[in-house]
């Protein structure tokens, strides 16, 4: 058996796919949500059918029609007027799982459990079957230059029964019967669902226990954990400690376990029968549920730093290079990073790493310089670099290892006070990976 653990890279917009497409081989897989594949269906098909040889899930995002719907509205352009509306991507997602989702559009009301009758039930989940199972082949059967490659889509690597955010008995309830539904309607691909709640619910002891003692009677095969605003760097000691319970809990009820947004802390609870985690490109490690819109913008993409398992501003680490006695870009290499990426932009000189952070005026009328896209590129493909290289020390390496490996951590930055006094995390993970 292998034990090594996987790393499922999450696509947020094909824009990204030039990062997947050139690491591909190094992950264990990719989920695409039901949103872009909407928004770009042939191209999804076309990237999934022709270009990535790599095992794909499709999340059909039930989710967000349970939530509040303000949160898949978007101002929009309408015969020259400005209009708020549901995004073209969730009105045509709708259709496609069911007469359920079409009406609560329809009439601006969230789902909620009073909706599934039994009927109801076996219908939503035989309709995102189906969505995951034939969603890309149908893509490709509809255009006549295209329709013969329908059949290279091969299947997903599994399915996800319906699932919403769990905030009451009766949403918990709602989550078991979808699962044991979708399960019992024995798709080929293995059933997965997904455990969406607050992570408060975490040290709720009459929530963990049901979990523990009614998912694995659904018949699922795995369960993929989404603790809404579960922050790993941040959160206290007995959230970890929950979590690194719950974990094992389940993986010792033969189900198999991943984190849908989880960094390296989720990474080695592989030592406690986590299988994979999830994330995007450079970032969902951790995602709230419930987004808070505002303001679009573009934020930086700051540099990640190995050592802290957590990312850094690159003047915030440039001040700390004298004092590890770094002067040389060998140096560079062998006390901060020597990742290929790393290895290429720091080459000539220590001035080189700034490469990382460079910013300009994005426009004539900015006032205000922001990261080029060529830095923000760079410290992406460094972060799934890293992110790769601590799934095979993982994968390679015992416990005692890992935890060795946290510790030598603060002992190399503990006299760098920018540095150090934000690698609390550290100290939490440690006690909850030795205990």
């Amino acid at each position: 058996m292998d034990n090594k653990p996987q790393l499922i890279i999450r696509m947020g917009s094909h824009a990204e796919k030039d990062y997947i497409l050139k690491l591909g081989k190094q992950f264990d897989g990719i989920i695409i949500g039901a949103n872009i594949v909407e928004a770009t269906a042939g191209a999804t098909a076309s990237l999934i059918g022709q270009k990535l040889k790599m095992p794909y899930y499709i999340d059909p995002m039930t989710y967000v029609f349970g939530c509040n719907l303000e949160g898949i509205r978007s101002e929009q352009k309408k015969d020259g007027k400005t209009v708020v509306d549901y995004k073209r991507a969730y009105r045509r997602l709708a259709p496609e799982l069911g007469e359920l989702f079409s009406n609560t559009l329809k009439k601006n009301k969230p789902i909620s459990p009073e909706d599934f009758t039994p009927t109801v039930l076996k219908q939503v989940c035989q309709k995102v079957i189906n969505y995951q199972l034939k969603r890309l082949h149908t893509e490709f059967e509809k255009d006549e230059e295209y329709e013969k490659y329908a059949d290279s889509i091969p299947k997903p690597a599994g399915i996800f029964s319906p699932y919403f955010f769990i905030r009451s008995k009766e949403w918990f309830n709602l989550f078991l019967r979808l699962s044991k539904t979708t399960a019992d309607i024995k798709p080929e691909p293995p059933v997965y669902s997904v455990l969406c709640a607050d992570y408060e619910m975490l040290i709720e002891d009459s929530f963990i226990d049901k979990a523990v003692a009614e998912i694995p009677k659904t018949g699922v095969n795995g369960i993929w954990l989404w603790f809404s605003k579960f922050n790993e760097w941040t959160v206290r000691e007995e959230y970890l400690r929950a979590f690194k319970s719950l974990v094992k809990q389940l993986s010792e009820k033969g189900l198999e376990v991943y984190n849908r947004h989880g960094g390296y802390f989720s990474l080695a609870l592989n030592k406690f029968g986590m299988k994979g985690i999830s994330h995007g490109v450079g970032y969902g490690e951790k995602k709230d549920v419930l987004q808070i819109k505002g303001p679009p913008n573009a934020p930086i993409v700051n540099y990640y730093l190995p050592d802290m398992y957590k990312r850094f501003g690159v003047p915030d680490i440039e001040i700390c290079l004298h004092g590890l006695g770094i002067t040389t870009p060998k140096d560079f290499h062998e006390k901060i990073c020597g990742c290929v990426i790393c290895k290429g932009v720091v080459k000539d000189s220590i001035l080189d790493f700034q490469r990382f952070g460079d910013k300009h005026l994005a426009t004539p009328k900015s006032k205000r310089e922001s990261q080029t896209s060529a830095a923000a590129k760079r410290c992406r493909f460094h972060f799934l670099v890293n992110r790769i290289i601590e799934k095979d020390f993982i994968g390679g390496n015992d416990l005692a290892a890992i935890i060795q490996k946290i510790s030598g951590a603060q002992e190399k930055w503990d006299e760098q006070l920018l540095i150090i006094n934000n690698s609390n995390h550290l100290i939490r993970w440690k006690a909850v990976l030795s205990s």
